[in-house]
């Protein structure tokens, strides 16, 4: 309990700018729990998914490769089960055949990952201006009363730092975090132009095939 009783002492003591720092805490803890429910709904076992949708695409069988991906959770489920449908209904190009999905996909990629960049680059710069405004304070303090005693102005510089302290806290983790992010989702968007790639392959063999027949 020593701990706990020292960080909500440390708390009080921060002042007023502990206040947008809570807040900034707050939205970043949100956030993240939101993208990583994102990044487990969009998990998937990659080399299964291909290993299947090439098997289904080998046989030509391409009623099985709309149900593969059509249960196949996530984003990439959804933009494959799309080409594929498009390609039925003709489509032979699959960049036309998943331009207008994968935009819808990538703005919902994307809504919450800049709001944490704001938030890590927000957090240090309150924590500074907290510690420069109760500086300002101390020293206004001192001045009023004329006191020597180094203490206390040890004691303002110690009630100012606890916001710059606050503010790395709260922003190395979101950091680190946006960067698993960043890795993730490039990890899935690899294997997403993998697949594109296996049906891209489909096609233009099937292009082959048609022109021999002909």
């Amino acid at each position: 309990m020593t701990w706990l009783t020292t960080t909500v002492d440390m708390c009080m003591r921060g002042g007023i700018f502990m206040i947008p720092l809570a807040l900034v805490a707050l939205g970043s803890i949100i956030l993240m729990i939101e993208r990583m429910l994102f990044l487990h709904e969009n998990c998937i076992d990659g080399d299964r998914f291909q290993f299947e949708l090439r098997t289904a695409l080998k046989e030509n069988n391409l009623e099985q490769a709309i149900v593969l991906a059509a249960r196949t959770k996530g984003f990439i489920g959804r933009i494959i089960e799309e080409c594929l449908l498009r390609i039925k209904a003709g489509e032979k190009d699959v960049d036309d055949a998943t331009e207008k999905v994968i935009l819808s996909e990538m703005t919902a990629m994307e809504k919450s990952r800049g709001w944490l960049v704001a938030f890590y680059q927000v957090a240090p710069l309150l924590g500074i201006l907290g510690t420069v405004w109760g500086l300002i304070v101390a020293f206004m303090v001192i001045e009023k009363t004329a006191a020597t005693d180094p203490r206390m102005l040890a004691g303002g510089i110690y009630q100012a730092l606890i916001t710059t302290v606050t503010g790395l806290l709260i922003a190395i983790p979101v950091i680190l975090f946006v960067e698993h992010l960043r890795k993730s989702t490039n990890y899935l968007l690899s294997l997403l132009d993998i697949y594109l790639a296996e049906i891209r392959d489909w096609i233009r063999q099937n292009g082959k095939l048609e022109v021999k027949r002909g």
